[in-house]
């Protein structure tokens, strides 16, 4: 009888043994595995967001890029025609004709240094006396061969935001006139729009990204909710916009 008490004694004390030695190492296993998936799942996650905001960045640089050769190309194309082409009776036309062409070209203008301006715009979209101050600005800037590009604005009479870019046109060192071109920014908004219906805060509190821009000031131009790019509002309390603002130079995200 003590024999066996001895083995059941025995026992309780090799069991427990056992299963710490076995279960221990499993369970520090199975901690450390699920710790460094965590950790890969997040890279992965880190990777794919910056991605994102590196795809929408290259769309937008391609559609600025598009509309700066379509002002220098008409610039160019004014140069070597002569000035004189720049005011002849068919300008005008020209021009209406050009916006027809191209929806996303609010308004165009030809604006000799000695002469009358030339312009043709879209009425329901901007007035003429927006158009006029959108080139008294880029041709107060104007001084060299140099493309312009001025600050999105909302253009307030047709509710959208607009990008102004003006190339000048040479004649030998001097400048004869410029090429003034109002770029609406309608499709840089689709690019940074989100597929889902949750608003912008409730995406962040999800730990999604917010894909949006700002211009040198820190003021949004394009954002998934309009209402932040036409109230131009500071995202200088976002963390990447503080950082991008202090140093200057370019970051590769912004959620």
């Amino acid at each position: 009888m003590f024999e066996r008490l001895r083995r059941i004694r025995l026992l309780y004390v090799v069991l427990p043994v056992l299963l710490l030695v076995g279960l221990l190492p499993l369970a520090l296993a199975g901690t450390l595995l699920s710790r460094r998936s965590a950790d890969e799942l997040r890279a992965i996650e880190g990777r794919y967001q910056a991605q994102l905001v590196q795809d929408k960045a290259r769309q937008i640089e391609l559609y600025g890029q598009r509309y700066r050769d379509v002002v220098t190309g008409l610039a160019r194309a004014f140069e070597i025609s002569g000035v004189h082409s720049l005011t002849d009776s068919g300008s005008d036309a020209r021009l209406q004709k050009t916006l027809q062409d191209d929806p996303n070209l609010i308004a165009l203008a030809i604006c000799p240094v000695r002469g009358e301006v030339h312009r043709a715009f879209q009425p329901d979209l901007i007035r003429k006396e927006e158009v006029d101050q959108r080139v008294s600005e880029v041709l107060a800037r104007m001084s060299t061969r140099g493309v312009i590009v001025g600050r999105p604005q909302i253009i307030r009479s047709g509710q959208e935001m607009g990008l102004t870019i003006a190339a000048p046109v040479m004649d030998s060192d001097q400048i004869v006139a410029a090429i003034v071109a109002v770029i609406s920014f309608q499709e840089v908004f689709k690019t940074v729009q989100q597929s889902s219906s949750k608003s912008a805060r409730e995406l962040l509190d999800a730990g999604l990204p917010v894909v949006f821009v700002v211009d040198h000031n820190g003021k949004a131009v394009a954002h998934p909710d309009a209402a932040v790019a036409y109230s131009e509002r500071p995202k200088t309390d976002v963390k990447v916009v503080q950082d991008w603002l202090e140093t200057g130079s370019q970051v590769q995200s912004a959620f």
